[in-house]
């Protein structure tokens, strides 16, 4: 249990260096995000609420590491699914087709990419709310994912 506090203390020391570097807060359908820095390089806190996705999409230039510190995501990344828990993380390289969906009441993921540029992404399918989400959970455990 000391292990876990600690990592939680950590992750709570994370969170409040991130909210003093804020560079501006993106509302959107599936949550929102805190972006802290987008230069050479990008860093943003993505809020991905429960039941909600977003777009699939993806980016001919930019790459993008992602990080979970709160909550459980279903990531979709060229058509297949994987489950990412607190400390999984997962590389996004530019032409891969990727989504996220909230599976928690509280998901949070560190973004880490190159520089961001709106029109650098290409959606396919639109972001928001899963339509039936406990027929989504279900699919999902019979799937052998949760």
């Amino acid at each position: 249990l000391g292990q876990e506090e600690n990592s939680l203390k950590q992750m709570q020391t994370l969170q409040r260096w991130i909210y003093k570097m804020v560079e501006k807060i993106v509302p959107k359908d599936w949550g929102h995000e805190i972006w802290i820095v987008n230069r050479d390089y990008c860093g943003k806190s993505l809020f991905v609420k429960k039941g909600y996705r977003c777009s699939i999409h993806y980016h001919k230039i930019k790459d993008e590491t992602f990080y979970v510190i709160k909550g459980k995501i279903l990531l979709e990344l060229d058509g297949k699914k994987k489950i990412l828990n607190v400390g999984d993380s997962q590389l996004v390289m530019p032409g891969q087709k990727h989504r996220f969906t909230g599976l928690e009441e509280e998901n949070e993921i560190i973004e880490f990419s190159t520089h961001h540029e709106d029109s650098d992404s290409y959606r396919d399918v639109v972001s928001g709310k899963v339509d039936d989400f406990y027929k989504f959970l279900n699919e999902l455990i019979e799937e052998g994912l949760l």
